[in-house]
């Protein structure tokens, strides 16, 4: 019996050597992870940098006609309301009415993605912006901690 769990004891520190090991090479600099250092009073500085960025990507996709207010396109009407709601831009339930409503919010997309001009016209340049996707924009986030 105490052969066996001097065995099994043996077993079990290799697999954990083995996970710690496998952890160890995933892990790679500029994770996220924290860095402390010691400055000769004993003062400890902890820095934490997150950066996130988006990986480059090619997408197809199918070309949209210019549609503006009173367009009785309710496909891509359709379309431009759900991909305004996606980026925040509040046009209430996608109806595909093409309306004031909708016209003020790609004048306000437009203003804020510095696409001109901002008239409320939804061209091509609107449409790459609004096809984009709102959550691979980079974000950084740092954390600054001193304790004494």
């Amino acid at each position: 019996m105490e052969q066996w769990f001097q065995n099994t004891r043996g077993l079990v520190i290799i697999v954990l050597a083995v996970i710690t090991g496998a952890v160890l090479l995933a892990i790679e600099p500029g994770d996220g992870l924290t860095t402390a250092s010691t400055a000769s009073g004993g003062d400890t500085a902890t820095v934490t940098t997150v950066t996130t960025v988006p990986q480059a990507t090619t997408t197809t996709v199918a070309a949209h006609p210019t549609i503006q207010e009173g367009t009785p396109d309710t496909a891509n009407t359709t379309i431009l309301q759900q991909r305004l709601n996606a980026w925040g831009y509040d046009v209430g339930t996608p109806d595909g009415n093409f309306g004031s409503g909708t016209k003020a919010q790609v004048v306000k997309f437009q203003t804020d993605k510095g696409i001109s001009p901002a008239d409320g016209v939804v061209n091509a340049a609107t449409w790459n912006a609004l096809l984009a996707n709102p959550s691979t924009a980079a974000t950084t986030t740092t954390t600054t901690t001193t304790a004494k």
